[in-house]
């Protein structure tokens, strides 16, 4: 990115790399970068807005291309979306500033600073380490020994407010802690278990909800997102979601691979980060207020009716009688299924099969693999061919002959 710092220091602006990009390289990996955190530096206000309107106006070296910009003037920040050789690049501009959070879970007020202002508001040591553009032509500045954290193997904090500030600071740890393999230091786990302690933050706290539910997404986005559950787990991360929960149940990362996969592969509409979040909330051990967490980390729309008919297809089940069910056939098993609801989202169906107990558990798992796939053998066309008329007659007729195809073929 050097020709971003010679855009920028011909208008007496300064550009350092901050974050994952200097911790991944410390750290010896050659990957590509696909975002860079980039700390702008000037006399005015905002210099990463007016980096931005430079960058608008110039023309880019070959091989790159600007696809989007988007300006944030109330927090001093700007995104560039470029096309670079390597493929696509993310930018991330902010100018130095410093942070101020009246309550926890608020939008941060914000102030000019300097790089080691800018460096201080942030998360963890290994992401307070910067290096000034071009590269090479200055020291690492690492100001809260991020560097001597990595090598050994502890996560950090740097500000005793860190997660009463931003709870959701503590998802966004656990991220790291799996991919990097570190450790809670211990005054992190300090405030780790008095600002959980001091559960519940507002609940019309403006950031928090959109925080949380990103991190989740990003947490089931990583590769070891499995180690990141174990973390979820053992750093108490659970109570963010629901007071109280202390552990998954059993085989639980078993079974959302299972949701994943599964469910993207029945309805590809679906990703299987997006059904893992879903499963992860329905694990919930109170599911009385399920939907009102669904909606405080603002999940989206069709996940929420995930949960929903999930939870009105469960009632359902609870209230049959055993010895009613004990004498249906697979096709009053498909009927009461797919009335309420299970053909238009198969999903829901796969996520009643969870690790806690179902004891309806063969026939939902017989109709998702097999029941719901029988069709009728013959097609309205050749019916209509035998005589039949197009209309009600024809519709029960199909009924009638995918019943006799689903019960033969059970």
């Amino acid at each position: 990115m050097d020709w971003l710092a010679t855009v920028a220091m011909a208008h007496g602006l300064h550009l350092s790399v901050v974050g994952g990009a200097v911790r991944d390289r410390l750290l010896g990996k050659s990957t590509p970068d696909k975002d860079l955190d980039l700390v702008v530096e000037g006399v005015c206000s905002w210099p990463a807005i007016q980096l931005l309107e430079l960058i608008n106006t110039q023309a880019l070296p070959p091989g790159f291309q600007l696809k989007q910009s988007q300006s944030f003037e109330a927090f001093g920040t700007a995104q560039l979306h470029l096309q670079t050789p390597a493929g696509r690049l993310l930018c991330d501009l902010s100018s130095a500033r410093s942070e101020r959070y009246t309550f926890p879970g608020a939008h941060p007020e914000v102030q000019p600073t300097d790089l080691v202002g800018d460096l201080r508001r942030r998360d963890f040591s290994i992401n307070a380490i910067a290096e000034r553009l071009p590269l090479g032509s200055s020291p690492l500045l690492d100001p809260f020994d991020g560097t001597g954290d990595l090598k050994a193997g502890q996560l950090k904090l740097l500000h005793p407010l860190s997660l009463e500030d931003d709870p959701s600071r503590l998802l966004r740890g656990v991220r790291y802690g799996a991919r990097l393999r570190l450790e809670l230091a211990p005054e992190t786990t300090a405030q780790m278990q008095s600002t959980l302690d001091d559960w519940p933050w507002p609940d019309d706290a403006p950031a928090l909800a959109s925080r949380s539910r990103m991190e989740l997404e990003l947490l089931f986005a990583e590769s070891c997102w499995r180690s990141a559950l174990q973390c979820l787990e053992t750093w108490r991360g659970l109570e963010l979601i629901q007071r109280g929960w202390k552990a998954l149940p059993p085989r639980s990362p078993a079974w959302l691979q299972r949701l994943g996969q599964w469910g993207h592969a029945i309805d590809p509409n679906w990703s299987a980060e997006e059904l893992k979040l879903v499963g992860l909330l329905w694990l919930v051990p109170h599911q009385n207020n399920l939907l009102a967490i669904a909606k405080r980390l603002q999940l989206a729309h069709r996940q929420q009716q995930l949960l929903s008919r999930g939870l009105e297809l469960q009632t359902w089940l609870q209230g049959l009688n055993p010895e009613s069910t004990h004498a249906w056939k697979p096709s009053n098993w498909t009927n009461a299924l797919e009335e309420r609801g299970a053909k238009t989202e198969p999903a829901m169906v796969l996520m009643l099969l969870g690790p806690n107990h179902q004891p309806y558990r063969r026939p939902l798992l017989r109709w998702l693999l097999r029941w719901r796939l029988i069709q009728s053998p013959l097609s309205a066309k050749e019916l209509m061919n035998q005589g039949l008329s197009a209309g009600p007659e024809l519709g029960s007729r199909l009924k009638e002959l995918r019943v006799e195809a689903i019960n033969q073929n059970a």
